[in-house]
């Protein structure tokens, strides 16, 4: 079994606009040393009125600190009436998101088309 992450892990974040929503595509590790980046990320999302898409698919480890804040940012982003989503999580990653229960609160598709689908058919709260 691989080791647990270690404090020189880096967090790669890329965002790119898919009209009405942005789709941040996160790759390497999101951990205690690196929730930093992602916050940074989520801070520039709170001036915009974009619905976020998360795309996981580079996502190689995650904490329950990484965890948390993608939860804190959900909480967010709700209070504003938008809307978070998970797309394409990786299996190591799923099983993080299941042992905290974070699919009760953010949707999590296959795709990053799928999230992109849902968001667009299914109006606001």
């Amino acid at each position: 079994m691989a080791a647990a992450s270690n404090w020189s892990s880096q967090l790669s974040c890329s965002r790119r606009n898919l009209n009405g929503a942005v789709c941040l595509a996160l790759s390497g590790e999101l951990d205690l040393a690196s929730v930093p980046v992602l916050q940074a990320q989520f801070q520039a999302m709170a001036r915009t009125e974009d619905e976020l898409i998360i795309d996981m698919s580079g996502l190689e480890y995650i904490d329950s600190t990484g965890a948390k804040a993608l939860l804190d940012a959900h909480r967010q982003m709700s209070r504003t009436g938008r809307r978070i989503v998970l797309a394409a999580v990786q299996p190591m990653a799923r099983r993080i998101i299941d042992v905290m229960g974070l699919e009760k609160a953010i949707p999590i598709f296959s795709t990053v088309d799928a999230a992109l689908e849902y968001l667009r058919a299914t109006p606001k709260p």
